[in-house]
């Protein structure tokens, strides 16, 4: 079937790296599959000008896609999303007097609260520190 194609192998590693590459991007997007097309694109680079046997092509692939792998592991920016470190800080108005527990309103959403002062429904406070889904807070001048 490959001859009639015209294919030699390393289109098909090309064309398997392409591939690749727009599954990873346009259904995973989780990067961990773009090792997978560098190994891909590197068997298909080098079987391009070199007449490699299967088995040295997979051994190059495999090579190619842990070096890739430990490669993008490294220089990837670890990335601190824990969805609430951005709270630290923000302006909340107390809606059930915090005395020491209470709720607060932030960004339209009620939330658990704790504080070591007593704080009457209506002021505002700032947030000190967040544990699960609990906000920790102080009072503040401001008027919410």
């Amino acid at each position: 079937m490959l001859e009639s194609l015209a294919l030699d192998v390393w289109h098909i590693w090309l064309l398997a790296a392409c591939l690749i590459v727009v599954i990873e991007l346009l259904l995973v997007g989780s990067y961990y599959l773009l090792a997978l097309a560098v190994g891909a694109a590197v068997v298909g680079g080098l079987a391009a000008f070199m007449d490699l046997t299967a088995s040295a092509q997979w051994l190059i692939f495999t090579l190619a896609t842990i070096i890739a792998t430990l490669l993008m592991r490294y220089l990837r920016t670890p990335v601190i999303n824990d969805d609430v470190s951005h709270m630290v800080g923000a302006l909340v108005s107390v809606v059930e007097t915090i005395s020491p527990r209470g709720r607060v309103v932030y960004k339209s959403v009620t939330w658990a609260a704790e504080s070591a002062d007593k704080l009457e429904k209506g002021v505002s406070a700032r947030v000190v520190g967040v544990h699960g889904s609990t906000l920790y807070v102080i009072k503040t001048e401001e008027k919410s």
